[in-house]
């Protein structure tokens, strides 16, 4: 087994040594700012859906409210005309409909909250992705300052080799 091990930890190492010898760190960080991107459209996408469930629910919150209200009116209106079990049945559907209410209204919170969260997930990935592309910016200058230092490094050579062999011409 001690000679497969040592096998397969050779192999990793050159695979490792290849993988690393051809990762260019300016293809890496444009690959991360696109999947960033995607990742922040995708939020952004799934934030929408959410503020219109929340739209929707805040909807049927003023419906519910709305028609507890207007049991609230039959239960008042049978008491004025006397009818006393009409009032008590409007009453208890009154109640029915306060407990629908309640439940749209935690529905409504908790979709307060998930847009909340959402947010920040949102203002989380927009400073990454701002310091990602600073990162790119920063990587390019260094990248064209080496250039041109080599560019002039070249010239430099190349009129020091341009002189010696004027040298031993003469």
């Amino acid at each position: 087994m001690g000679i497969f091990s040592r096998m397969s930890d050779i192999i990793n190492s050159n695979i490792n040594a290849l993988l690393d010898s051809a990762e260019d760190p300016e293809k890496m960080i444009r690959l991360i700012i696109q999947e960033m991107e995607d990742t922040l459209v995708e939020v952004r996408s799934s934030s929408a859906r959410v503020l219109a469930d929340r739209k929707t629910a805040a909807r049927k919150h003023a419906q519910v409210e709305a028609e507890a209200a207007s049991w609230e009116e039959k239960a008042k209106l049978a008491i004025s005309k006397g009818r006393e079990d009409l009032a008590r049945a409007a009453l208890q559907e009154k109640r029915a409909i306060e407990q629908d209410l309640e439940a749209v209204a935690s529905e409504l919170d908790a979709a307060d909250e998930h847009i909340a969260q959402l947010n920040d997930e949102v203002n989380q990935l927009q400073q990454k992705l701002s310091d990602a592309k600073a990162k790119q910016k920063a990587m390019l200058m260094r990248s064209q300052t080496v250039q041109s230092r080599m560019a002039v490094k070249r010239q430099v050579h190349r009129s020091e080799l341009d002189d010696a062999f004027n040298k031993f011409e003469m």
